[in-house]
């Protein structure tokens, strides 16, 4: 029984990633291979599993600080994501932009993982408060659902980038820009 509580925080964390990991792919679109797909799914997926925990324990330390500043910390990560791929997919001529690899980075990849794995961070924060002890299959649980769920967003991003060429450059940007707003202003 214990399996339905962190199945659907896990579909419910997974969102933003899943919204992050269809931009990467409509960004990439051909360069986005395999490998690449899984890696970026791995990425979320460890981030979304690791912060729970992580927030758990720093809720024992500092509990509302550790919201606050995570709240702030991945509004300005995701918006400034965000608008550099929307001024990138403006600025840049159809030439230029066939030659460059402009979406995957690995930095930009942990930035990214980071930056959406904020609320699970919250959770963490909010099994501490309500002194839930060992969270540590909850927190695999939460990571591999977002594995998946990035693995077929990537796919979605990768199909749908091709369809549509630069228009997903900036609806990529976009969304990252609302989901910082959403992380920033909504719990």
């Amino acid at each position: 029984m214990w399996i339905f509580f962190p199945l659907f925080i896990g579909i419910s964390l997974a969102m933003d990633a899943l919204a992050a990991s269809v931009a990467l792919g409509a960004a990439e679109r051909k360069n986005f291979t395999v490998f690449k797909i899984l890696v970026t799914a791995f990425s979320f997926g460890f981030f979304q599993m690791f912060m729970p925990d992580a927030g758990w324990y720093a809720a024992s330390l500092c509990g509302d600080l550790v919201i606050v500043l995570g709240r702030v910390t991945a509004f300005l990560l995701l918006a400034f994501l965000g608008g550099k791929m929307v001024f990138e997919a403006v600025k840049k001529k159809k030439e230029e932009e066939k030659e460059e690899n402009k979406g995957f980075s690995f930095f930009r990849l942990i930035i990214l993982s980071f930056a959406t794995s904020i609320d699970a961070l919250l959770v963490g924060v909010s099994y501490a408060c309500i002194e839930r002890g060992d969270i540590l299959r909850d927190s695999a649980v939460i990571g591999l659902i977002t594995f998946i769920l990035c693995m077929a967003g990537c796919s979605l991003g990768r199909v749908a980038g091709n369809k549509f060429d630069n228009k997903c450059d900036i609806a990529g940007g976009t969304i990252l820009i609302l989901l910082a707003f959403k992380i920033l202003l909504f719990k």
